[in-house]
Parts: C-alpha cells; structure tokens; sequence
C-alpha cells in the first residue's frame, strides 16, 4: 500500500526537496494563477485526456502521455467537462538531477510505450512511497528514483520522439493567435488586433482563447512580456524603465508591480538576488 501524503495539486512558489503527487483532475479543478515556476515539473498522464498548454503551441495529451517542463516555461493544463484525468506530477530542482551535463535539459512532451508503463507505474509508486519521508534514507532513495526515471525517458526515446498532436483544425485559430503574440508581444497588441488576425470577433475569440488554452488573452500577453523582461534584468545593464518599455509595458510602475505580483520581489531586487 501506498504511503504519500496526500496530494494537493496545488499553487507552489518553491521547494526544498524532490517532490511527487497524485490526484484527480477535471473540470472542477480550481485554475492555477502561476503557471510557471523556478523548479523543474514532470507531468505524467496515467488516465483521461486534456489539452496541455507549453509555451507557444498548446496540445491533445491522453493516457500515457508525459510533459517535461523547465523553470521558467508557460504551461497550464485545461481539463474539459465529464472528463476526469489522474495525474502524477513530480517537482524537482536543478541541484536534484543526477549530474551537470543534465542540467541542458529542455522541454518536451513524449509517450511512455505501452510495453514499458507498467515498469514506469512501479518507479513512480516507489517515489510516492518515499515521499512521505519514512525515514532518513529517504531523500537518497528519491534522488536514485529520479535518476532512473530520467534514465528510462531516455533509453525508450520518449524525449526525443515526435510531441503529441497539436490542437485539431477546428482550434488552430488560437494556435495562430498564440505564436503571433510570442513574435509581437513588444508591440502594442489589443484584443481587437489578434482577434482579426485570426479573423474573429474580439468578443468570441476572448472566449474561446480562455476555453482552450485556460488563460486569458491579457494574462498570456503579460507572461510572454515578463519572462522576456525577467531575461533582461539578468543579462543587461539597462534600467528598469528601459526594459519595460523595449518589452511592451508603456508603464514602468505596472510593471513594477506586476513584476512583483509574479516573481515576488521587485525587479531591483530580483537583479540585485535572483535566486532568494
């Protein structure tokens, strides 16, 4: 029997420790606000379907399927009515992988084959079992865990097989929508421009923006813009009110405290310690 805390899927700033949770999903499932962090996530799907946002281009996830995420990358999960999904998800930093040369990992998503899942449930329910800290051997057991579980993505090829299908004809709308906004975001972009580009009207598209990728056109515009802004503050000399402006805010103090909402610190501060 299984001895893991109970998961709580929930909203995480940071961590100390591999973590891994289990747990239904669905319709019902409170929306995250962040949907980007400074620690690695793996997301395996062992059941259901639901639609993966990954930065730019959002896709159809089922059974099997798993999303490798790196720090600082967009994604957000959207679940759709009458479908449950169980999903383990597992949170580690850069300290935990097995070695530096690891650490040039990049995201992906790929599929556990059908003839190794069961041998990949095993290690997954080893890694919940150790979760609970039973004893003091066990973060050495999860750092091994997680050793062998990137290891065995890479022996079956699943980070370098082809991604699972992009959103069907019927949704490339917000697709196209998407991947305009990561070309442009440093224009001045509005609601009525990226609607007609996709030629609909500002009104359905906002709507059908939020159903498929579960942002708002706003909130995906602003993450695109920080990320961008977050780079700068880190590799640049140029002041504050230089990046905001160079990455589409026409107001410094917005993004002062935008910045701050996100990333929990100023962008002073964040300069000054990124990593606190």
């Amino acid at each position: 029997m299984e001895t893991a805390k109970k998961p709580t899927m929930g909203r995480r700033k940071d961590i100390d420790r591999i973590i891994i949770e289990r747990g239904k999903r669905g319709a019902g499932t409170p929306l995250q606000p962040d949907h980007y962090h400074n620690f690695y996530e793996i997301l395996y799907l062992s059941s259901g379907r639901c639609r993966f946002l990954l930065k730019d281009s959002v896709y159809h996830l089922e059974k099997g399927d798993l999303v490798f995420i790196v720090p600082g990358e967009l994604h957000h999960a959207h679940y759709s009515a009458g479908n449950s999904c169980e999903i383990t998800t597992i949170y580690f930093k850069k300290e935990f992988l097995p070695s530096s040369h690891w650490a040039d990992l990049h995201s992906f998503m790929g599929s556990v084959p059908a003839l190794y899942q069961e041998d990949f449930h095993q290690l997954l329910s080893k890694m919940l079992s150790e979760n609970s800290c039973i004893d003091e051997y066990s973060d050495s057991f999860m750092r091994c865990h997680l050793s062998e579980l990137l290891l065995v993505l890479m022996r079956h090829s699943v980070m370098g097989q082809e991604e699972p299908e992009l959103l069907n004809t019927k949704d490339i709308d917000i697709l196209t929508a998407t991947k305009y906004i990561y070309k442009h975001f440093q224009k001045p972009l509005t609601l009525e421009e990226i609607s007609g580009v996709v030629s609909l009207s500002p009104t359905y598209f906002s709507k059908k923006f939020k159903q498929t990728t579960g942002m708002g056109f706003k909130e995906y515009l602003n993450f695109v813009r920080l990320k961008h802004a977050q780079t700068a503050l880190l590799t640049t000399n140029n002041t504050i009110t230089d990046i905001a402006l160079e990455y589409g805010f026409n107001d410094s103090n917005y993004f002062k405290d935008l910045f701050k909402k996100v990333y929990g610190k100023s962008p002073r501060e964040y300069r000054k310690n990124p990593e606190a």
